[in-house]
């Protein structure tokens, strides 16, 4: 299979310097532009540009090439404006985005392959599976809290990974308690206390690394595929 073309936007935030660390583990992907306000001290790869995210308008970019978002939930806005008129296959990664800007990326599907996932990691897939799982019978006899902490830098409380993990519990009851503090990459916790046990879904990354090869992985699936709203559970293989 050809090389998947890439275009990085939000190259210089935390997930975009973990994807590009990455890029060697994925020989099938070619990096053909990394899109953000300014360089930083890490050079690209030969064949990729740095441009700024006003420039995507008047650049040539393969037809093939897919988008990795991990950029502010603002920049993903402007992103969708270009996507809209030029559309290409997204990963959609950022968090903390307004209601509207998602309402664009399920529309976006409908013209082009898009993986929407707030976490990328498989270890994730599973724990949300597992969630999933737990019937509406058994949620009734605990008490549920979710316990989310992210390095002290991250905007966004509760995570969009907490968020979706309560939609899969009883959302008007789970007590969602976020911390930010330290380094941490994220650990998202569930405690179910009932009457004499209790029960713990534990999910904990320690390398930021974890999320970028999700991110490069679903670049990858998404080349190809026909228009329409992908799943990381279909990335990895699932139903």
């Amino acid at each position: 299979m050809p090389n998947t073309p890439i275009i990085l936007f939000g190259a210089t935030g935390r997930m975009g310097r973990a994807i590009r660390a990455s890029l060697a583990e994925f020989p099938d992907t070619a990096l053909v532009a990394c899109v953000a306000r300014s360089a930083d001290d890490v050079a690209c790869p030969p064949g990729c540009a740095w441009m700024k995210p006003g420039d995507l308008a008047s650049a040539a970019f393969p037809k093939e090439a897919v988008v990795i978002d991990v950029s502010l939930a603002a920049g993903t806005a402007a992103l969708l404006g270009w996507l809209e008129h030029s559309p290409r296959p997204l990963v959609g990664a950022s968090t903390g985005l307004s209601e509207t800007d998602e309402g664009r990326i399920r529309a976006l599907a409908a013209r082009t392959a898009v993986l929407r996932a707030r976490n990328l990691s498989a270890g994730n897939s599973i724990a949300s599976g597992m969630l999933l799982s737990v019937p509406d019978p058994a949620k009734a006899l605990f008490e549920i809290d979710l316990i989310e902490h992210h390095h002290a830098a991250k905007r966004d409380a509760p995570s969009g990974t907490a968020l979706a993990w309560a939609s899969l519990l009883k959302p008007s009851e789970v007590r969602v308690h976020s911390i930010r503090s330290g380094t941490a990459v994220g650990t998202h916790r569930v405690l179910f206390a009932g009457a004499g046990e209790t029960l713990e879904v534990v999910h904990t990354v320690q390398d930021r690394a974890v999320f970028a090869r999700g991110a490069l992985r679903a670049a990858v699936f998404l080349r190809g595929k026909r228009p329409g709203l992908y799943t990381v559970e279909q990335m990895l293989g699932g139903p």
